[in-house]
């Protein structure tokens, strides 16, 4: 286990060059390393020049998940979760980013590229919550 603060801070700061992380992954990997009592003063270092910040990850998880790779409600609040993020943290701003009417645009999108079988029950896999699914069937009935 190293024992330098600043070798445990450039070692933080190599591992987000890479890919942002939130402070609770970060504390884990760091963990690993080097001794408890830096941590700390590393994490706060790292929020107060702005490299760390739990939201700015929720909202890039938030739009990856679920703008990108069209996952429902459930399915990336799951990611937020497996993640180590609170939900106090997310809450809020999963509701903002990912509106209802943004989840039903995503299930439609899916509705329409994927045979109508199994439609409810794939979308259902991804997360997408019990009421959008059913919206989402009655539309394409419609059809």
């Amino acid at each position: 286990m190293h024992n330098d603060e600043q070798s445990a801070f450039n070692y933080s700061l190599y591992l987000l060059s890479f890919k942002d992380y939130s402070e609770y992954e970060l504390r884990k990997k760091l963990a690993g390393k080097f001794d408890v009592c830096f941590i700390d003063s590393i994490i706060a270092k790292l929020k107060e020049k702005g490299l760390l910040s739990d939201k700015q990850y929720v909202e890039k998880i938030i739009r990856r998940y679920g703008n990108i790779k069209k996952y429902g409600y459930f399915k990336v609040e799951q990611e937020l979760r497996k993640r180590g993020l609170k939900r106090e943290v997310y809450e809020n701003l999963l509701s903002e980013i990912y509106t209802e009417a943004k989840e039903e645009e995503n299930a439609l999108s899916i509705a329409f590229k994927r045979p109508r079988d199994k439609l409810g029950k794939y979308l259902l896999s991804r997360g997408y919550r019990s009421y959008i699914v059913r919206k989402v069937l009655a539309l394409l009935e419609k059809e």
